[in-house]
């Protein structure tokens, strides 16, 4: 897990709104090879199901309207970067070697999974509604004006969905951006398979970045 303590506080928060605002105010570049299949719609709704303990009563949440990529410097388009790069994998991790870390967390996902998650985070695709959540939420476009304020609690940046050949396994990353206090604004991996009933279930999570936690 990548850990980078920041000053807490008001710093915080104007971090985590930054990467917000950036995002917003870099032109959106036409991005979209295919938008997220319905299939990926369901393990969102999964995974945004699970994010259901929020230490606020009635949260409202930001959900950015492109996917995030594995993309560097400005062929990254309007998505959030740490240290110039994806969130998905710091330097001197590579795809390859945070795999290895997944699997040995007990993420233990397949070749094909990650193959698939790979293919389609090499370009950012358009979100739509509805997307179903335990909680408020905007879908924030991404060629919105940096000016617009948007009073929300969580910011959420959630990555293009990997399976593996028959889907019954599915990888994803969300990068939550949090103006909550004593919350982190953290990178997860999700792992998710099919359960006996033919429904998605979570079966674990990594951490792997964690920004400025505020004791």
């Amino acid at each position: 897990m990548v850990r980078a303590p920041l000053p807490l506080g008001p710093k915080l928060w104007r971090l985590c709104l930054g990467l917000l605002l950036i995002a917003l105010s870099l032109p959106a570049c036409a991005q979209d090879q295919d938008a997220p299949s319905q299939d990926e719609y369901r393990i969102y709704e999964a995974v945004f199901g699970l994010m259901n303990r929020i230490p606020k009563e009635d949260p409202y949440v930001g959900i950015f309207s492109l996917t995030l990529n594995t993309k560097c410097g400005s062929e990254a388009g309007p998505v959030p970067l740490l240290n110039g790069c994806s969130f998905f994998w710091q330097k001197p991790d590579t795809a390859d070697s945070v795999k290895a870390k997944l699997r040995g967390s007990n993420l233990n996902v397949s070749d094909s999974t990650w193959s698939d998650f790979e293919a389609k985070n090499a370009e950012s695709a358009s979100l739509r509604e509805p997307i179903s959540t335990p909680w408020r939420h905007k879908l924030i476009p991404a060629n919105g004006p940096a000016k617009d304020t948007y009073p929300i609690d969580l910011g959420v940046f959630i990555s293009r969905v990997g399976f593996n050949e028959n889907k019954s396994e599915a990888i994803l990353y969300v990068l939550t951006t949090s103006y909550i206090r004593k919350v982190p604004t953290t990178g997860d991996y999700f792992l998710f398979r099919v359960d006996k009933n033919g429904h998605w279930q979570g079966t674990n999570r990594l951490t792997y970045i964690t920004l400025g936690q505020d004791q």
